[in-house]
């Protein structure tokens, strides 16, 4: 087929694509360093002329097995996933191995590109990715390939089982938790969630019947990918998905499981009864003090500095002789938390149901704190709003900590007895300062030893009531959590230092020359041969 003329694409875009890169390539012959290019205004445009010249030094090894290896990119304007799968890319064809991308080509009609209040430029917005992606692939000497040149995005394909996925594209689309009949345009943008997920199925159909060695995409989740990814995973196909990791310049990369799940569950059995040695201990312990003002990690989540008890306790005006509980919420709409409920019908139900239950119980004292991501990432379904819509006056012994207070995790920490959590890291981050933790919903920490685990709304409640701190071995929790943190945080979790970058995902320029620089990286090679082997992600100890 041919490549599909594209539908809203602005000159300027095409300047950019097209002479910008050379412009840039000639700076840099005279001195200008690619770092600093890739922060002028030629931006993005670096990239395309930075790859064009270390794909120069790709000499690819003969190997007797060559592997078929298909980059499920799909949304080429995201300069952060599309370097870092360049990279791999790069690395898998200077090991002899065939290596090709499949981008939209504008045959989705709706993705994580497309936001709510710019509709008239979603057309634009995909052209613009497109056209992005597939200059900086094809200067990099890879092979690209469009949608519409592979699949027939008019046949018909069943949908019923991706249900589920559909419903979490409408949930990201308008950043809520709870769908309502008066979001704008609701019913359209259903239709159109449904349309990008039959051709995201019709593109794995299309991949099954390839039969590669090897699929590699981002998270794998959502109608862009999630029915792909579904498809390919049902045929045995191997598939590795990859994302950011809490820690800056870290990836983090799974074997058949979506990127929104922290998967170490086959290494945590082998490890979870081994004492962690000096080093490790050292690691960890330098991490986690990181951790009360994110210094070393992508996101900031804590606002405010550290308290002492008594202060915490005063700010909030506490009772420091009776028990203390506190509820970290999760943002509604994120896909580490929207669609994990076990024990509730849905997060926004749990809330209100341990709030009007604290009601009924004097002598214990609640704490809600909403998310700081809420105004860090951003919701249209804010809980704190949703709280007071439900229950306007507050019970007297619950007290609610809005997302932008200054107030940190680990002081709250401190006056906790019992934590409750959804799926936030807070669960896992409560043992490690020896304070149990109730986990009500599907988690990568949940079942790890650590966390008391619910599976019903009467097991929940039977708990808050019976609770006891003098039941609690606070030495276990510390053990098994820092054993867990440790492999999380500084094993699974890889340093991945090959960007320059601004901000978490605008990547500007790549930290090497050519390939061998690629190689003489000692994770970045590892990743690759791990891709190869199909060995399990992890920092090797």
């Amino acid at each position: 087929m041919k490549q599909k003329k594209l539908k809203g694409l602005k000159i300027k875009d095409k300047i950019r694509t097209d002479l910008f890169p050379p412009l840039a390539s000639s700076l840099n012959t005279l001195g200008i360093s690619w770092e600093r290019l890739g922060r002028s205004k030629l931006r993005n445009s670096t990239l395309i002329a930075q790859g064009q010249k270390i794909a120069g030094t790709i000499h690819p090894e003969k190997t007797e097995k060559p592997l078929n290896v298909y980059f499920l990119t799909m949304l080429g304007g995201h300069t952060h996933n599309l370097s870092l799968e360049i990279i791999m890319a790069w690395g898998l064809k200077q090991k002899g191995h065939n290596v090709c991308f499949i981008l939209d080509d504008q045959s989705l009609p709706i993705s994580e590109d497309t936001l709510v209040g710019q509709e008239q430029r979603w057309k634009e917005v995909s052209a613009r990715s497109y056209n992005y992606g597939r200059k900086y692939i094809m200067a990099c000497g890879l092979k690209v390939l469009g949608i519409s040149e592979i699949v027939d995005i008019n046949q018909e394909r069943n949908i019923d089982e991706f249900s589920s996925i559909i419903e979490a594209g409408l949930l990201k689309h308008f950043r809520v938790g709870i769908l309502t009949d008066d979001l704008p345009l609701i019913k359209e943008k259903k239709k159109l969630l449904e349309e990008s997920a039959r051709i995201s199925a019709l593109t794995g159909d299309f991949l099954v019947k390839l039969n590669p060695d090897r699929v590699i995409m981002s998270h794998g989740i959502y109608p862009t990918w999630g029915p792909a990814f579904i498809i390919l995973d049902k045929a045995g196909i191997p598939i590795v998905t990859y994302g950011r990791g809490k820690k800056a310049e870290t990836q983090k990369f799974n074997w058949n499981m979506t990127s929104d799940w922290w998967d170490v569950s086959k290494e945590w059995e082998r490890v979870k009864h081994l004492p962690l040695n000096e080093e490790q201990n050292k690691k960890i312990s330098h991490y986690l003090k990181t951790r009360i003002a994110h210094s070393e990690d992508v996101m900031v989540y804590n606002f405010g500095a550290l308290e002492e008890r008594e202060k915490t306790l005063q700010r909030f005006n506490l009772n420091p002789d009776k028990l203390t509980y506190t509820l970290f919420t999760n943002v509604l709409w994120d896909a580490a938390s929207a669609q994990r409920e076990i024990a509730f019908r849905n997060p926004v139900e749990w809330v209100f149901e341990t709030i009007e239950w604290f009601a009924s119980q004097p002598e214990k004292q609640l704490i809600v704190k909403i998310h700081p991501a809420e105004v860090v990432i951003g919701t249209k379904q804010p809980f704190a709003g949703l709280i007071r819509e439900r229950i306007p006056n507050l019970p007297f012994n619950v007290r609610l900590i809005e997302p932008q207070e200054k107030v940190n995790s680990w002081s709250i920490y401190k006056v906790t007895d019992l934590g409750i959590v959804h799926t936030t890291t807070a669960g896992m981050e409560l043992p490690l300062v020896g304070v149990p933790c109730i986990v009500v919903s599907k988690t990568h920490f949940r079942g790890r030893g650590f966390t008391v685990d619910i599976n019903s709304k009467e097991s929940y409640f039977n708990y808050l009531k019976n609770f006891s701190k003098e039941a609690v071995d606070q030495n276990v929790l510390k053990v098994l959590s820092e054993r867990y943190a440790y492999l999380l945080f500084e094993r699974y979790q890889i340093p991945f230092k090959v960007f320059n970058e601004r901000g978490s995902l605008n990547t500007l320029s790549l930290k090497f020359e050519n390939i061998s620089d690629i190689f003489n990286e000692k994770n970045v090679s590892m990743i690759i041969e791990d891709i190869i082997n199909q060995n399990e992600f992890l920092v090797h100890e």
